[in-house]
């Protein structure tokens, strides 16, 4: 009997050492606050209790865990601590529920790892480059090469002149008023999180690219439609002017003097 009860005793007192350890790994456990798709495997946002948040992938370690595997289905990552394995669903509800305000300074903070300022002029240079080109291929192909040339200068004088109106760096801080504004301060903290990753800095590299490649296939259609549209225009035309007319009063009858 006496060695019953200390095998009891030891194995409570066994079970009680590994209870702080197994509350406190439970205290530490990340929230799932994103899951993204990338050409190499799913990247996954994971934040600690003061929202600051990181994307890893499995195999690699967050704050001691391990990312073993992914159920799609259920949108649930496994992780394993110390001998503790661990299901994560998504935060989303969570996030909703507890958002924090953003600050124009956490904006901000995104913006730069954007590079803002570059990013602009990229777009609206690869725009412009698409929309000569465009042209060229709708109704330039048979302008002479001095003309050409002098077109594409003059386009270059145009976007020079519009970088320059548009004042980058006061657009920078209205675009952190408005994301302030927009985002809470946990989606401020993915997005950079996400951009500090080689795949969102080959976002950043390749959205020019992305947005010249759109203007290339809309500007051929926007002209298919443009004979459409003027006809649209001029029956609307035709149209209100008839309306104007409906609600003109006729002019009064003329009247005939009276006879002396």
């Amino acid at each position: 009997m006496p060695s019953h009860r200390l095998a009891l005793a030891l194995a409570a007192f066994t079970l009680s050492l590994g209870l702080p350890a197994t509350r406190a790994a439970e205290a530490e456990l990340p929230l799932l606050r994103g899951v993204l798709l990338d050409g190499s495997g799913n990247l996954f946002c994971l934040a600690d209790a003061t929202g600051a948040a990181t994307w890893a992938k499995l195999g690699q370690v967050h704050a001691g865990w391990k990312l073993e595997s992914f159920d799609a289905d259920r949108q649930v990552l496994v992780l394993s601590r110390e001998g503790v394995r661990r299901e994560l669903g998504l935060e989303t509800a969570r996030i909703q529920a507890s958002a924090a305000p953003a600050t124009v300074a956490d904006a901000d903070a995104l913006l730069e790892k954007m590079r803002f300022e570059d990013m602009i002029a990229k777009t609206i240079e690869a725009q412009q480059t698409a929309a000569i080109k465009a042209m060229g291929r709708l109704g330039g192909k048979n302008l002479p090469d001095a003309e050409r040339e002098r077109m594409a200068e003059f386009q270059t004088k145009v976007m020079k002149t519009m970088i320059e109106e548009m004042d980058l760096p006061g657009m920078r801080q209205d675009m952190a008023k408005a994301m302030s504004e927009i985002y809470t301060a946990d989606e401020l903290r993915a997005q950079s999180a996400f951009y500090s990753t080689p795949a969102g800095q080959a976002t950043l590299e390749k959205q020019p690219q992305l947005q010249s490649r759109m203007t290339e296939l809309m500007m051929p259609r926007m002209m298919k439609a443009m004979p459409k549209i003027q006809a649209m225009t001029q029956e609307h035309a035709k149209a209100e002017a008839a309306a104007k007319a409906a609600k003109t009063p006729a002019p009064a009858p003329a009247t005939t003097p009276a006879a002396p």
